[in-house]
């Protein structure tokens, strides 16, 4: 489910880049971004099946990771933006990175778990 929002989400992100209207912008904003949320239960989950006793590190591996690819997509969205003079290129760019993800996310196996040990509470 998570790989099918983000390969749709990436698809609207493409076509927004091409949208010229106010209407369409909304639109495809919208239904891109709402897609990709619904796409948020199943990364959660992933990470607690695959962390097993250690869900809570695995998850915030998973936030911290996607923080960080957050922070830099705007820096890099922003130099796109100033080198082109256009909002096609970043959002083509992000889009393919969106897509990317999703295709990465199609490989995860959720039934094999990381070999990641709880640390042990100080007695």
């Amino acid at each position: 489910m998570a790989a099918l929002c983000l390969l749709l989400t990436g698809v609207c992100m493409l076509a927004l880049s091409t949208a010229q209207q106010k209407w369409a912008i909304v639109t495809l904003s919208s239904l891109g971004f709402g897609v990709m949320d619904l796409m948020l239960p199943c990364a959660w989950s992933m990470c607690m099946a695959i962390g097993g006793e250690a869900g809570g590190t695995a998850t915030a591996v998973m936030n911290t990771a996607c923080n960080l690819g957050g922070f830099f997509c705007t820096f890099g969205f922003g130099y796109i933006l100033a080198a082109t003079g256009s909002y096609e290129a970043p959002l083509r760019v992000v889009a393919a990175i969106v897509m990317a993800s999703g295709l990465v996310f199609s490989l995860v196996d959720c039934s094999r778990r990381a070999g990641i040990s709880p640390i042990a509470a100080p007695g």
